[in-house]
């Protein structure tokens, strides 16, 4: 056999194998549904774990923003999704507050998505205008009841600052008005300016006003103290032991995900918001990993005493979706 004929045959059998190899399989997408902006609370902790979390899956993790209607449109988007994992939907307080307020959702949050898990607290915190005469929450209590009235500002209608507002006015009975804005860092801006005489603020969203002297910081809603703000206590602390509000993210999957792909994503979510450099981030960002995260049975019990325990408030604020 000549030279040129061996190639050639050589070539051959090349292509043969090379078409009887099996295809590289292309890495499959988790599309992970949120309903606030770029830039909102939900993208910076999907930011600071989703390195981990892409190595714990295999698969390439991406944020899908669906603002509007606190977060009610993302979640219709994911009771909609296909059940088969790569579609998962982030959640907060809002989540289970709009059971209440919405009365137009495709979608019960009790029913048509499977719990997966709690990892994390966003942190908020008390804050007033300099102007106030109140340096502790006993003395803006007394402030407030003192001037008949006061207006105080959130991000809208069932965000989490309207919540813990509501639930401030009914546990100490300070007379005060709710003044929704479009997003927190106007809702915040409106402290400065006093146009609003307090806020419960996130503290991504206030720790910038609070540093230079341009809000005061009364209390933390978490249970323990932020390390960016160590002179500023609980809430507990400053002496409203009762006050049990806290925002919290959490992540649901469409009704009908097997059991297997929930238990991977679960324990995918637990080792990314376990990686101590992930902590760390998410700390020096003011938010407070979960000392023990919430499995999927645990956060649907959660779930339903959230539903319960804000339909009790939006029931006796009134609030409504306008």
């Amino acid at each position: 056999m000549s030279e040129r004929r061996r190639w050639m045959w050589r070539i051959v059998v090349l292509g043969l194998a090379l078409a009887a190899w099996p295809p590289a399989q292309a890495q499959t997408v988790v599309k992970i549904v949120v309903g606030g902006p770029p830039g909102g609370l939900f993208d910076i902790v999907l930011r600071n774990v989703s390195e981990r979390l892409e190595r714990e899956l295999g698969s390439t993790v991406v944020i899908d923003n669906k603002p509007g209607a606190g977060g009610a449109v993302a979640l219709a988007l994911v009771k909609d999704a296909k059940p088969d994992g790569l579609t998962v939907g982030m959640i907060n307080v809002a989540a289970a507050a709009n059971e209440s307020i919405i009365k137009g959702r495709n979608y019960n949050l009790l029913t048509d998505f499977e719990p997966v898990g709690l990892y994390v607290f966003p942190a908020n915190i008390l804050i007033v205008n300099p102007g106030i005469p109140a340096t502790t929450v006993p003395a803006l209590i007394e402030t407030l009841k003192s001037r008949g009235n006061a207006n105080y500002s959130s991000g809208g209608i069932g965000s989490p600052g309207q919540l813990s507002g509501e639930m401030f006015k009914a546990r100490t009975g300070v007379p005060a008005t709710h003044i929704p804005y479009k997003g927190a860092p106007p809702a915040v801006l409106a402290v400065v300016t006093g146009e609003v005489a307090f806020m419960f603020a996130t503290a991504s969203s206030a720790i910038g006003q609070i540093q230079p002297g341009k809000v005061r910081a009364l209390a933390v809603t978490t249970s323990e103290r932020l390390p960016q703000l160590p002179e500023v206590p609980t809430m507990a602390e400053a002496g409203l032991v009762d006050f049990n509000v806290s925002d919290w993210a959490g992540f649901v999957l469409p009704k009908g995900t097997p059991v297997a792909t929930r238990d991977k994503l679960h324990a995918a979510l637990t080792a990314a918001f376990a990686d101590p450099e992930a902590r760390e981030r998410l700390r020096k960002a003011t938010f407070v990993p979960a000392a023990k995260p919430l499995g999927p049975a645990e956060f649907g019990a959660f779930l339903r005493t959230e539903v319960d325990k804000w339909a009790k408030v939006v029931r006796e604020a009134n609030i409504t979706q306008e």
